[in-house]
């Protein structure tokens, strides 16, 4: 799997700031963000309905084009 992500001037500066190249600036990002959503089950939570509900307007997306 691919995925592309744009970044940001800033971050890309943050990165060359720490010495680290951008790919692995962002997978700590990445990393922290995903620590942080375990350690609060509320957010988790709100992160699982919003996945939900964009595979569920995707699907109705699809589904018109047909």
């Amino acid at each position: 799997m691919q995925i592309t992500v744009t970044v940001s001037d800033e971050l890309v500066r943050e990165a060359g700031s720490r010495g680290l190249p951008v790919v692995d600036f962002i997978e700590t990002l990445i990393d922290k963000g995903l620590n942080a959503v375990k350690e609060r089950p509320v957010l988790n939570n709100a992160m699982e309905r919003i996945r939900a509900l964009r595979s569920t307007a995707i699907g109705e997306t699809m589904e018109r084009k047909r």
